[in-house]
């Protein structure tokens, strides 16, 4: 799969700057066809765009097997390096499915555990 069929197989789901547009899908290149499909697929990619201020999600457009990776715009002003270190860590978290505290109360523990895992995966494809 290419940067333009991955781009198109996100339809609305990426919505941000060009740059955050290019570095997703420049990271999703990382992985394997079947991750980069699921990713299009069930994943939305948002951050701040330069012709808004904010925009609206209706609670019907996110899923409910659907996720949404927020990326702050500060971390768009970080090397390139760590900012597909950062998206491929969260994809990282969709594809092991693990859950966040938010819906769910998580141990320290339990948190610690994820993020290593998501680490370890960053790292099967992504070197740092």
């Amino acid at each position: 799969m290419n940067a333009s069929e991955i781009q198109k197989s996100f339809g609305h789901k990426l919505i941000g700057s060009t740059f955050m547009k290019k570095i997703v899908i420049k990271t999703l290149l990382y992985f394997p066809p079947e991750i980069i499909e699921r990713i299009t697929k069930t994943t939305w990619f948002v951050g701040s765009f330069t012709d808004g201020w904010a925009f609206t999600l209706r609670g019907d457009e996110l899923k409910k097997d659907e996720h949404l990776i927020f990326l702050a715009d500060e971390l768009m002003e970080e090397s390139e390096e760590q900012i597909v270190w950062t998206i491929a860590h969260e994809v990282g978290h969709v594809v092991l499915g693990h859950k966040n505290s938010i819906g769910k109360i998580q141990t320290k523990a339990e948190v610690r555990k994820q993020e290593k895992e998501a680490d370890l995966f960053a790292r099967k494809y992504v070197r740092e």
